[in-house]
C-alpha cells in the first residue's frame, strides 16, 4: 500500500484504536519516516503526513515514458508575410472572419506563408470552419504542416498524400476507428481528397456499425471527388433506414447521369414525354403522370400534398430534374421548343434543377439567355449563374438592369447579384454601388429589407471603390432625412472595404 494510503487508513480508524506504525517508503522518504518517534502516535502521524505531502511535491523523480520520436520540421521554402499582413490576419481572425478566404488567397498567390506564432489559432479556426481549410492548408508553410501532424484536429493541413499519412499514423487511424464524429469526418475528408476509392472502401467497411447521424455525416463527404465509381455504394444507400441518409444518396446520384438512378428516371420519362424533330425545330409532347408509383419513393421522388394537377406536375418536374440532359438534344433548340408550351412552367424549372445537378455550362448559358428564365426562382438563377465565368455573369446581370427601375425591379436585380460571393471588377462594382445608393437616397422607397442583404457587398465589391464609397456615405450621413437602417449598413460596408483595401495595398507595394 502506498505511504499516503497507509497514513489515511490509520487516521480514519484513530490512533486510540490502532497504534500507528511507520508507513513503508523508499529512499529518502523512508529515512525521514524512520526518524519519527512512533511512541507518540499523534505527533508522528502529523509529521508523517507533512513529510509525505512534501515528498509528493518536490521529492520524487519525474515519471519516465518512452515518447515516440518526432521528426524535426523541414526548412521553410517560402518567405513569411510582412508584419502589416500579420496584423491584418490577427484582425481578420478576431473581427472580420468572412475576409479570411480573400486574405489567405493573397498570401498564397504571393508565395508567402503565415508566421509561426499565428499557426495554432489559424489551424484551430480551420478545424471549426471547414470552408477555410483549403486556404489554410496552402498558407501555413512547412511549420504549419508539421504542427498539423502533431494534432489530430488539424490533420486537414498536413502535407503529403492523405492515404499514406493515415496508413503511417497510428494516432489518425485511432481517430478514424474511435474518434468523435467531427474528427472522423475530417479524417475521411482528407482521405477522400487524396484517394477517393480507398476512402470509400474504409467507409464501406464500417458502414453497417455506424449510427444514423454518423452515416449521414460520412456519406456527405463523398461529394468530394464524386465519380461513377461511387455509384454502387450510393445505390445501396438508397435503402438505408434513415431518411436523411437516403436523401443525401439521391442528391449525389443525380449528379451522375450514368448512374442507375438517372437511367431509371430516363425510363420513367419515356411514356410521359415524346420528342419529334420537325426540320430544324423540336416538338415536345407532354403527358402528366396519372398516379404516384410507390417505386418512385426509393429514388427520392416526393409525393407532394398539392392539388391533383399541381401534384402531377411536381412528380414530372422531379423526374425531369434527375434525367440526363443529353436526352433532350441541343439545349437552345429544346428551350425554344417550349416557348408558349402549356407545360413550360414544369419543363423549365425541371431543366434548371438538372443543369444544377449535372453542372452543364452549355445548358446554363442557354437557360439563362432565354426569356423563360423568369420561370426560375432567384435561388435557381443564382445556382446557374455560378456555372458561368465572372465576366459572363457580369454581362448577364448588366443586360438585365432595368432601364426605368422601380423599387421592386432594382431590389430584385440587387438580390440576384448579392447571392454571388465572388469579387466584381471595379467598373461593375461602381454600377452595383450606384444602384445601391439609388435605393438608399430615394425617400419614397422603403427598401429596408435590402439593408440586411448588403452584407455580401462587403466581400464582393472591388476594394479600390472604398474612397468613392466614403464620399457617398459621408454625404448620405449628413442628410437629415437619411434612414438609420441604411446609414448603419453603409458604414459597415465602408469599414469592410477600407480593411480589404489596406490588405491589398500591402501586397501591391511589395510587387
Amino acid at each position: 500500500m502506498e505511504p499516503w494510503q497507509t497514513l489515511v487508513a490509520t487516521a480514519l480508524v484513530g490512533t486510540g484504536r490502532q497504534t500507528p506504525t511507520a508507513p513503508e517508503g523508499e529512499g529518502n522518504l523512508k529515512h525521514l519516516l524512520d526518524q519519527l518517534d512512533w511512541s507518540q502516535p499523534e505527533q508522528s502521524l502529523l509529521g508523517a503526513a507533512g513529510a509525505i505531502a512534501l515528498h509528493q511535491q518536490i521529492g520524487q523523480q519525474p515519471a519516465k515514458k518512452d515518447w515516440p520520436t518526432v521528426e524535426p520540421c523541414s526548412l521553410e521554402d517560402r518567405r513569411c508575410i510582412q508584419m502589416a499582413t500579420a496584423r491584418h490576419l490577427d484582425t481578420a481572425l478576431s473581427t472580420y472572419p468572412e475576409v479570411l478566404p480573400e486574405l489567405l488567397s493573397l498570401i498564397i498567390e504571393a508565395g508567402q506563408r503565415v508566421p509561426e506564432w499565428q499557426l495554432p489559432r489559424l489551424l484551430q479556426m480551420g478545424y471549426q470552419t471547414s470552408e477555410l481549410r483549403p486556404y489554410i492548408a496552402a498558407a501555413v508553410g512547412k511549420r504549419g504542416q508539421w504542427l498539423a501532424a502533431q494534432q489530430p484536429n488539424w490533420g486537414y493541413a498536413q502535407a503529403g498524400d492523405a492515404n499514406t499519412f493515415l496508413s503511417n499514423s497510428s494516432q489518425m487511424q485511432a481517430v478514424w476507428q474511435n474518434g468523435r464524429r467531427s474528427d472522423r469526418v475530417l479524417v475521411l475528408q482528407r482521405w477522400r481528397e487524396a484517394d477517393p476509392n480507398a476512402a470509400r472502401a474504409a467507409l464501406e467497411a464500417v458502414w453497417s456499425t455506424e449510427s444514423a447521424k454518423d452515416r449521414e455525416a460520412f456519406i456527405a463527404v463523398l461529394q468530394t471527388n464524386l465519380t461513377i465509381a461511387d455509384e454502387p455504394f450510393l445505390e445501396t444507400a438508397l435503402s438505408d433506414r434513415a431518411k436523411s441518409v437516403r436523401q443525401i444518396a439521391v442528391n449525389l446520384l443525380v449528379q451522375l447521369p450514368r448512374s442507375r438512378l438517372c437511367q431509371r428516371m430516363a425510363q420513367r420519362i419515356q411514356p410521359l414525354v415524346q420528342l419529334s424533330d420537325e426540320g430544324d425545330s423540336l416538338q415536345i409532347d407532354v403527358t402528366l403522370p396519372s398516379n404516384y408509383d410507390p417505386d418512385w419513393k426509393r429514388d427520392g421522388i416526393q409525393a407532394e400534398g398539392r392539388s391533383p394537377e399541381r401534384q402531377q406536375g411536381g412528380w414530372l418536374e422531379q423526374i425531369i430534374a434527375a434525367t440526363p440532359l443529353d436526352m433532350w438534344g441541343d439545349p437552345v433548340v429544346a428551350i425554344r421548343a417550349i416557348s408558349g408550351h402549356p407545360q413550360q412552367a414544369i419543363l423549365m424549372p425541371g431543366w434548371g434543377l438538372a443543369v444544377h445537378h449535372q453542372q452543364r455550362i452549355d445548358w446554363a448559358d442557354a437557360v439563362l439567355n432565354n426569356p423563360m428564365s423568369q420561370l426560375l426562382d432567384d435561388v435557381m438563377v443564382g445556382q446557374l449563374l455560378a456555372l458561368l465565368t465572372p465576366q459572363r455573369q457580369e454581362r448577364w446581370l448588366k443586360a438585365r438592369l432595368p432601364d426605368n427601375p422601380n423599387e421592386e425591379d432594382i431590389t430584385h436585380w440587387l438580390l440576384l447579384l448579392v447571392q454571388r460571393l465572388q469579387p466584381w471588377d471595379l467598373a461593375f462594382s461602381r454600377l452595383i454601388f450606384e444602384q445601391t445608393m439609388a435605393l438608399a437616397n430615394d425617400s419614397s422607397r422603403n427598401a429596408y429589407s435590402f439593408t440586411s442583404e448588403i452584407r455580401n457587398l462587403r466581400l464582393t465589391l472591388h476594394p479600390d471603390i472604398a474612397a468613392e464609397v466614403a464620399i457617398a456615405v459621408e454625404n448620405y450621413s449628413n442628410d437629415a432625412n437619411a434612414s438609420r437602417h441604411w446609414k448603419r449598413s453603409l458604414l459597415a460596408l465602408l469599414k469592410y472595404l477600407n480593411f480589404r483595401r489596406e490588405m491589398h495595398r500591402v501586397f501591391q507595394a511589395s510587387e
